[in-house]
């Protein structure tokens, strides 16, 4: 038996009890169950008197429906009283909801009305939910004994949870908790996100366990996990892949759509497969709630950041079968570096309809603009001895007219029918349409540590892009019983296909650069695009069928099966030329997904598992004019899970190891040899192989009342054929740790958090002189947090970003561009209102 009930101090931010008195009847009433339970008082023990006070004083609900187990927590929360709960008599139900005032006897019976479970007060002022007594049989006569099993369908949404983590995971598309998946899994949540004001999706995986984020090319940054990217091809939406382009560069994300960021390490063949072993991110939008609110939130930050949210939405027509939401962001900022400028608006709305008791469809749309002026791209040089530039952290090598700008326009759709209590089918659909124009000066050399010379404005640069990208993914699950065991499945088939239309000119420049005083007009503004010297066509198309079974082999044992054939085929034609510049495919490659889970009781479990990826590289030819096999990741780990407190904290420790095989490798003996071979004149054997290993450590969830917490420790090394680091920008020890916490008794207004980025120093050849070392050290950047509600609707938050004002390299690239200070020391001030 776990104690179910979260404390007033943690949920009064959205049920309060503050409205006792909001009518002078209410108060009336309130003022003599006060003093009847003052007069009774003088009789009792001191904690029964605080017990019997608690109870006669009216409480006032407003709470939507939702399972029982959370409706009873919330109103013992909005009372002030401890509740323990045994989540197996709860499992399976609802609660209509709670609205009016009532004391705490009269509360929890009106909850469950009709139910056959009754909340008994102890002795120390405690409550218990047990079951309700057999009315005693007429004529003596026994009733037959009646059994019912019902298994709770453990819901994965975070929206209003109040909690870091979650007790539900949906990119598996089964059933399935965080401690019944044999992988490493974080869960970023919705409240997680507010408490650190994390809008943008960089922001939340640069805070996430085991990430961390190099540089790519023209602002097109990358993340890595594990020693390995995560790519286009390792992101989905509501468990589709293959629908987000650029998703942390060219065309950012807005956390405000979504309901939370789950996150997968080491290889994820089963999901993506043709990708790197490096982990999947799913992101989960927001669905429309059951009650009517209206939401609003506004920010004011550092450096000129304003930012301005609204959420609405609740039920359409009085039976509550139509439901929708609308999200509306808008954010326009300057950084702590000079002369760029971001405007961001955001749309996003959703309906969705019961179309019959089990018939469920849900229609969306997301349009996101993102507008840079004094676009960035290439950040700092070094010196030409590998250190870093002494200059401050506001220099910024760019032109005024430097500019970026993104459209997005998505369209998804979904369809979810449950055959019966233990199966459903769904079907996803998305559609996305983006553009991107950019045009800018691009800075690039070493800087003489003497004359301080050296760094150069050589081309202006311009891209136009267009992307079309469809996804559609089909699935069946569910469960059975057989040979004494439960068991489940899931069966399914997905398809991607992305066209990219990509045009890009180069302009010849050469304007010296003083990196201490740097001129942001040294370079007039071009009137006209030149002719495109690169005019391409891409099409990538994917597809693949999958399964997966979690058998019962034994009653603490499971044995998790799976496996993905995939079909992928990308080309890529020159409109310049009509010649095919790329051209690669794979058919029916077969990854395989194994697992075993071994419960030690109901809250620990060890685990093991096996996962494969590949990478095509067909476009490589053998001496014998073959495409060259594909790369092979795998992901071998091991570890022990908790889930505790009924799943309102979750405990993982693991050790893993991470290959890719058989990457391609230059054939010397056949230099020039394929002349016929689009990716190079030269002929390639499969031969190298990438290894990482290490151990990895998270916790997540609600420590103790009120204290929310989410914290993981990454130890990896990393290394190629050589023996060299694999990943020079990944260290060897990253601990990422959030936490806040509902100040108790008459400070439960407010709440306080804080959070730290640490991570050991690092160093690597650099790619312009291997004979010099590019090198940072280690840091710790730390972050602090406070909010204060000021009523029941309304609430004040203060985020302070790097608290301590560390100065430090965020990305670091070469000796000629690449490298990223960190932003110093932020604060935010945000004003939400929940209605």
């Amino acid at each position: 038996m776990t104690k179910g009930a979260k404390s007033a101090r943690q949920q009064r931010g959205k049920y309060t009890a503050s409205s006792i008195g909001s009518t002078a009847a209410s108060a009336a009433r309130a003022l003599v169950c006060m003093s009847l339970a003052g007069a009774l008082a003088a009789t009792l023990p001191p904690g029964e008197a605080r017990a019997q006070a608690a109870s006669a004083a009216l409480v006032e609900a407003q709470l939507p429906p939702a399972s029982l187990d959370q409706t009873l927590n919330r109103f013992a929360a909005l009372a002030g009283v401890e509740l323990a709960v045994d989540g197996a008599l709860t499992a399976g139900r609802n609660s209509a909801g709670l609205k009016g005032s009532f004391t705490v006897d009269q509360g929890f019976a009106e909850i469950l009305k009709g139910q056959d479970l009754v909340v008994v007060r102890g002795s120390g002022g405690a409550y218990t939910l047990r079951k309700a007594a057999a009315p005693a049989p007429e004529s003596g006569q026994a009733l037959p004994a009646v059994t019912v099993n019902a298994d709770a369908e453990r819901t994965a949404v975070t929206d209003q949870s109040g909690s870091y983590t979650t007790r539900a995971l949906s990119m598996g598309k089964m059933n399935q908790s965080i401690r019944e998946t044999p992988q490493s899994v974080t869960v970023v949540t919705r409240q997680q996100m507010d408490d650190q004001n994390m809008v943008q999706l960089d922001q939340v995986l640069a805070q996430a366990t085991g990430f961390t984020r190099t540089q790519r090319n023209f602002g097109s940054h990358t993340f890595v996990i594990r020693g390995f990217a995560i790519n286009n091809t390792n992101y989905l939406q509501d468990g589709v892949p293959g629908t987000a382009y650029d998703p942390t560069g060219w065309f950012p994300m807005d956390m405000a759509i979504y309901d939370r960021v789950e996150i997968l390490r080491g290889a994820s063949g089963l999901l993506v497969s043709a990708a790197d072993p490096s982990g999947a991110v799913n992101l989960v939008r927001k669905r429309p709630r059951a009650e009517r609110h209206f939401d609003v939130t506004a920010s004011v930050g550092s450096w000129n950041n304003y930012r301005t949210e609204v959420d609405a939405g609740g039920p359409i027509n009085a039976e509550g079968t139509l439901r929708g939401r609308v999200v509306a962001a808008y954010q326009d900022r300057k950084y702590f570096y000079d002369v760029t400028h971001s405007r961001e608006p955001l749309v996003y709305g959703i309906l969705e309809a019961d179309l019959a008791r089990d018939t469920k469809l849900a229609l969306g749309f997301r349009h996101q603009e993102n507008t840079v002026d004094g676009h960035w791209i290439f950040g700092l040089p070094r010196y030409s001895n590998g250190n870093a530039l002494d200059v401050s952290r506001s220099t910024s090598l760019v032109q005024d007219w430097n500019r970026n700008t993104a459209n997005v326009n998505e369209f998804f759709a979904d369809l979810e029918h449950k055959i019966d209590a233990d199966w459903k089918a769904k079907i996803t659909l998305n559609h996305t349409e983006g553009t991107l124009y950019q045009r800018a000066a691009l800075p690039r050399g070493a800087v003489d540590p003497v004359t301080l010379s050296g760094s150069r404005f050589y081309t202006i640069y311009y891209k136009q892009l267009g992307v079309i990208s469809d996804g559609v993914d089909a699935n069946l699950s569910g469960s059975f019983k057989a040979l004494g065991g439960t068991h489940q499945v899931m069966v399914g088939a997905s398809a991607a296909r992305l066209k990219l239309h990509s045009q890009t000119a180069n302009v010849s420049v050469n304007s010296p650069i003083n990196i201490n005083n740097p001129n942001y007009y040294a370079i007039a503004e071009p009137t006209t695009a030149p002719a495109w010297s690169a005019d391409t066509d891409a099409h990538d198309d994917r597809y693949g069928v999958y399964g997966s079974a979690r058998l019962q082999l034994a009653q603490p044992l499971h044995l998790l099966l799976g496996g993905r054939f995939s079909w992928l085929k990308y080309q890529e034609v020159s409109r310049l030329t009509r010649k095919t510049t790329s051209d690669y495919k794979q058919d029916a490659e077969f990854t395989p997904y194994a697992g075993l889970v071994y419960d030690l009781n109901k809250q620990w479990s060890v685990y093991t598992s096996y996962t494969k990826t590949f990478q095509p590289q067909s476009s490589y030819q053998t001496v014998g004019g073959a495409a060259l096999k594909p790369a092979v990741g795998s992901n071998v780990e091991a570890g022990i899970k908790g889930e505790l407190d009924n799943g309102r904290l979750n405990f993982s420790a693991a050790v893993f190891s991470v290959r890719k095989a058989n990457m391609a490798v230059v054939d010397v003996a056949n230099l020039g040899n394929c002349p016929n071979s689009l990716a190079s004149t030269d002929c390639y054997i499969n031969g190298s192989t990438y290894r990482s290993k290490g151990f990895e450590t998270e916790i997540s969830g609600e420590l103790a009342r009120g204290w929310n917490v989410a914290a993981g420790y990454t130890f990896l090394v990393t290394r190629d054929d050589q023996g060299q680091s694999i990943s020079g920008e990944t260290p060897h020890h990253l601990l990422r740790a959030s936490t806040n916490y509902r100040l108790p008794g008459e400070l439960s207004a407010w709440s306080v958090g804080g959070g730290v980025s640490a991570q050991t120093g690092y160093s690597f050849p650099s790619d312009e002189d291997t004979t010099t070392t590019t090198s940072e050290g280690g840091r710790a950047v730390w972050d602090f947090n406070t909010s204060y509600r000021i009523s029941k609707h309304w609430t004040a938050a203060l985020n302070i970003t790097n608290l301590f004002d560390k100065r430090y390299y965020a990305m670091v690239g070469g000796l000629s561009r690449g490298n990223y200070f960190g932003e110093p020391r932020a604060a935010t001030l945000t004003l939400r209102g929940n209605f």
